[in-house]
């Protein structure tokens, strides 16, 4: 009650001499004292307190009284420096303090990149486990993530931070990148804030750096995704990764991105113990990078995560998201971008500047476009139970047959069989799901082997004593036309299992995730799913002319 007294009467005294030294040093030095009390009140001053002792430098300034202006400035540092050890943002501002201005990082980009700030304060306060940013490149992400990679090590240099990178180069920029600040006191002012986390080791081949004290797992460690993980890195305090994807062309290769993914899956993710947040950092240059596989698993798993992806053009305003001035000159303006926009391609421009994945422009079922049901209509009996087989015409095809519960025009896809294994293997599964699901009737597409598998999946289901009319058809349309031909419908009268309701790993998820990522281009490995709900769209409207009206047939 004392202290807040005492505010009061500081308060009256700066209102009255906003310009003199003493009643803002007093303030400071009660939001020094009252962190005892109250830690966020405390620093909650403290902030407000900034403004007033910048006006008082500013004014300082003008009238040419230098010796004032410098104690103003000496009392704003450590205004900044009592802040340093517990905002991302102080830190930031208070690490490159009194450097020119042009050779800052952070200052002349803060209006821009205070939004990422904010959420790497999220993960430093413990309220985000998992967070995925994405920006055009040259944008200051991988810079930010040195910065509080070195921030982390400097509050916890007993815990330890994992590095991921893509190639060597990116692994050795990151790792001088932490020295600069730890190896330069005259530059830098890390040490003020942590006076405690002395360097006392670095390792320019293992890329390592020890703070306070050597450790069997260092307090920073960069490495390359490719290298070597086992019984080498832990993370106890963040797992980062940046740059997962070396450019467009390695995002153009299916097969080398799932590589990677498996890599970071099965091992890198495994150096993080439990409880240590994870940041990805990097373009999104694919549906199919490790951010978005990232970004699907952490959402799956039920994490905490904040997604920040922005573009170099806002959508609305056609203007620039990170302009800012560099040595008097005006960098990454409006007019800059759409000059890059006028000589790139549509692909590249989106993915490298936009941060949306090449292949998401020509989605045609968007995830968020779809219908989903948890449970079938109690009021009333399907009209009929149907189902249509796309069997697999190549090693690496998916045998594709939805299942579907037909109520007047709605279509609800009640289960799916949708496996690349062998025909000794799908054509009982097909029986057993017709089965199961009580179908009455299915129709195979006959192309290629297609009316030999009609045939083997009646001879069991007649093994089994089980009715169900199966019947080939040959189509001869384009499959990529069909499918857009169908998909309005689709879109429309289908609906889905809520992904609530299915395990990740069932055929079902494979079923719709080849679904929702396919694209008007057709460049994907695989289209099973949607050529199989294409040719069902294509069955239900052959019945009974343009409408789906089925009549229920008798058993």
């Amino acid at each position: 009650m004392e202290l807040l007294k005492l505010k009061g009467r500081i308060e009256k005294a700066i209102q009255s001499r906003p310009y003199e030294y003493d009643p803002l040093n007093d303030m400071f030095g009660l939001c020094r004292e009252y962190e005892k009390v109250d830690f966020d009140i405390a620093h909650a001053w403290n902030h407000d307190l900034r403004p007033k002792i910048a006006v008082a430098l500013q004014a300082a300034v003008e009238r040419s009284d230098f010796l004032a202006a410098e104690r103003f400035n000496d009392l704003l540092y450590r205004s900044f420096l009592f802040g340093a050890p517990h905002f991302f943002d102080d830190y930031l501002q208070t690490v490159e303090y009194g450097k020119a201005l042009d050779k800052q990082f952070y200052k002349p980009r803060r209006h821009y990149l205070k939004r990422y700030v904010d959420a790497y304060q999220e993960v430093l306060d413990g309220k985000l486990d998992f967070l995925s940013i994405s920006m055009p490149k040259r944008g200051g992400k991988s810079q930010l993530g040195i910065n509080f990679t070195n921030m982390l090590s400097g509050k916890f240099p007993d815990r330890s931070t994992l590095m991921e990178g893509t190639g060597d180069d990116l692994v050795k920029s990151f790792y001088l990148g932490c020295l600069e600040y730890l190896q330069t006191p005259n530059d830098y002012h890390f040490y003020d804030i942590f006076p405690e986390s002395k360097l006392v080791q670095t390792n320019a081949d293992t890329k390592i750096v020890n703070l306070l004290h050597k450790s069997r797992f260092p307090t920073i460690m960069c490495r390359s995704i490719d290298a070597r993980q086992v019984g080498l890195s832990e993370a106890t305090n963040l797992l980062y990764l940046d740059d997962c994807v070396e450019g467009r062309e390695e995002a153009k290769n299916r097969q080398r991105l799932d590589d990677k993914w498996e890599v970071i899956s099965g091992d890198i993710i495994g150096r993080a113990i439990e409880g240590t947040p994870i940041v990805i950092c990097g373009t999104r240059y694919s549906l199919y990078d490790p951010i978005g596989h990232l970004q699907e698993e952490m959402k799956k798993q039920g994490k905490r995560m904040k997604i920040i992806e922005t573009p170099a053009l806002d959508p609305v305003t056609d203007e620039s998201n990170f302009e800012y001035v560099r040595e008097g000159k005006k960098v990454f303006t409006t007019q800059y971008f759409r000059d890059q926009r006028e000589m790139l391609s549509a692909e590249q421009w989106e993915s490298e500047f936009q941060q949306q994945p090449f292949e998401a422009k020509g989605v045609l079922f968007p995830e968020k476009s779809l219908n989903y049901f948890f449970e079938l209509p109690v009021d009333r009996d399907p009209d009929s139970i149907i189902a249509v087989c796309d069997t697999a015409d190549k090693g690496d095809d998916y045998c594709s047959m939805p299942i579907a519960a037909v109520y007047g025009d709605e279509v609800y896809i009640v289960d799916v069989v949708f496996d690349d294994s062998p025909p000794e293997t799908t054509k009982p599964e097909c029986a057993a799901a017709l089965m199961l699901n009580k179908a009455v009737a299915a129709t195979f597409e006959s192309n290629n082997a297609g009316s030999y598998f009609a045939r083997d999946v009646q001879q069991i289901l007649t093994e089994k004593k089980y009715t169900c009319n199966i019947r080939t058809k040959r189509t001869i349309s384009n499959k990529q036309t069909r499918i857009e031909f169908a998909s309005d419908t689709i879109l429309k009268n289908f609906y889905f299992k809520h992904p609530s309701t299915y395990a990740r790993n069932s055929q079902y998820a494979a079923f719709m995730k080849q679904l929702v990522t396919y694209t008007r281009s057709g460049k994907v490995p695989h289209d099973d799913a949607p050529d199989s709900l294409s040719l069902m769209e294509n069955e239900l409207r052959g019945l009974v002319g343009a409408k789906v009206e089925i009549i229920k047939r008798p058993v």
